[in-house]
This record gives C-alpha cells, structure tokens and sequence, in this order.
C-alpha cells in the first residue's frame, strides 16, 4: 500500500484562525490536520503489519479503509464482520446500502439490519449504541423518524463524541425538529466536533458563512482538511479505480477549492470533466 497517496494534504496560505489551534506567524498544520495526519500513519503501519481475524478487527480495518475513501473495499470487510455479527458493521453497512457508498442500495437488507441493530442497541449502555439511536431516529434508519428522541440520544453523549456533537450543530443550523435555527449554537457544536476529529464538521462551518471565503475565521483548517480529503480520493481514484470513485473526485473538483482564483477554478473544472468523462466510460 503506498501510503503518501492516502495521506496526501496541501497547505495552501497560513491565515491565522480563530480557535482551534492557535500558532501567530507560523505555518503550522491544524491541530486537525496534523493529528489526522499522524493517526493515519499509525494506522498504515498497523494494517500493513497486521491480518485483521475477529470482527472487531475487520470491522476496525473497514473503518481504516473508509476513512481512506475507498468505499468500496471498506464494505467488503463490513460484510465480513456483520456476517460474525458484528454490531457496528451492521450499522454501518446498513448505512453504505442507504447512502450507496461502496454498494448498490438493498433496501431490504438495509431494512432488516437497521432493525437488528436498533434491537440490540436499545439494550445496551455504550455510548456508540447511543449514538446509532440517535441517527436511526433522527433519519429514519429502520423505523419511524422521531428527531426527538434522536436529539435527546446525541445530548446524553455530546460532551464526548465529536459526530453526536455534529448531528446536534445539524439541529441548530437547520432548525430541526422545531429548534429555533441558532447559527451561533451550530458554531460552537461544529467547532466542537471538528476539535473531536469529526471532518464534516468544518465543511458545515463554511456553509454557516455561505461560503464566503474571505470572511470566515477558519481558513487554515478548511483549507487543509479540504486538500486532505483531496488527496484521500486521489488516492482511490488511482489505486481501486471505479465509477463511483471518479464520479466522487469530479464532484469535488467542480466544487472547487475554498478561496482560490477564477484561473485555479477553471483548472480545477477542466479537471471535474475529464474525471467525469473516464467515469462515464468506465465499466466496473
């Protein structure tokens, strides 16, 4: 596995962010960034050095390869480890079946192991069954949708879990449920669930600003954690090609990235094309 095109990031300008990790007239990696960075190598060497066997292993080695984007070998080891039932591969494949990640829909399977596991969950204290709960009912996971008990389910576990404290800054930056949109809450919750690894979090941070580049007060860290991602789907757009993995690099070049010029823009959607266009004619 060549690991510098898993962990590939660019540093592109040093602007001083509010939050966060704080370094005046340094160049300096985000406290983010840079802890991502070394856990990803942690985990290469592992992987590279260790034949995953339990589930909990195959699980975690999922998890290893999802984070890497590549989506469609992560629910390869899912199905393992939800077929030596697994509790969290069962929800998380569940979850690739729903959001097409790596696999076809199945709403039958998806159906039935969402259940599965809202079963076990229910029964259970741990803080990731907690925060399955919560997702289940807040999006409809394999029963009827009650956002609140979904809120209540990310409260109890927010002050430790950095994707429960993103679902709840969701509540506040969309209005859910009937809470009162609060930008300055769903701030505070993703800038929380950002510092707890939660990478979503800071691309939602942007959106609160409207994207409005020159204003926004974490430049440092969007710019970073978005050449992160980049690189992440470079990286299995080379290595495991396929059309899903093509289709997921166009869309983020036509996107573009935070703050550049119109010449790096039209260059980055010369790029979204010809990514689209081997897309298209790729047969997987």
């Amino acid at each position: 596995m060549n690991y510098s095109k898993g962990v590939v990031c660019v540093v592109r300008g040093p602007a001083q962010a509010k939050g966060f990790s704080k370094m005046a007239g340094e160049i300096k990696m985000s406290v983010y960034t840079d802890r991502s960075h070394e856990a990803a190598l942690r985990q290469t060497l592992y992987w590279q050095a260790k034949k995953p066997e339990t589930s909990a292993d195959i699980f975690q080695y999922g998890e290893y390869l999802f984070g890497l984007k590549d989506y469609r070998n992560a629910v390869l080891q899912y199905v393992k480890a939800a077929k030596l039932g697994n509790i969290s591969a069962m929800y998380t494949l569940a979850y690739c079946m729903k959001m097409q990640q790596g696999c076809a829909a199945n709403p039958v399977d998806e159906a039935r192991l969402f259940r599965e596991v809202i079963e076990n969950d229910l029964m259970s204290d741990e803080k990731k069954a907690a925060y399955r709960l919560g997702m289940c009912y807040t999006y409809g996971f394999g029963t009827a949708i009650d956002m609140g008990k979904g809120f209540s389910y990310f409260q109890k576990i927010s002050a430790t879990d950095g994707h429960a404290m993103y679902e709840l800054g969701l509540f506040y930056k969309l209005g859910k449920n009937g809470v009162v949109v609060d930008l300055e809450q769903a701030e505070k919750y993703f800038r929380q669930a950002y510092d707890a690894d939660c990478e979503q979090a800071i691309f939602d941070l942007y959106e609160i600003f409207s994207e409005e580049f020159l204003n926004f007060p974490y430049k440092r860290e969007l710019t970073q954690a978005y050449a992160f991602k980049l690189g992440r789907l470079l990286r299995v757009a080379e290595v495991n090609p396929s059309k899903d993995a093509l289709n997921r690099l166009a869309e983020f070049y036509q996107k573009g990235f935070p703050g550049d010029d119109l010449v790096n823009i039209k260059k980055f959607r010369c790029l979204a094309d010809s990514y689209r266009q081997q897309a298209d004619s790729f047969v997987d």
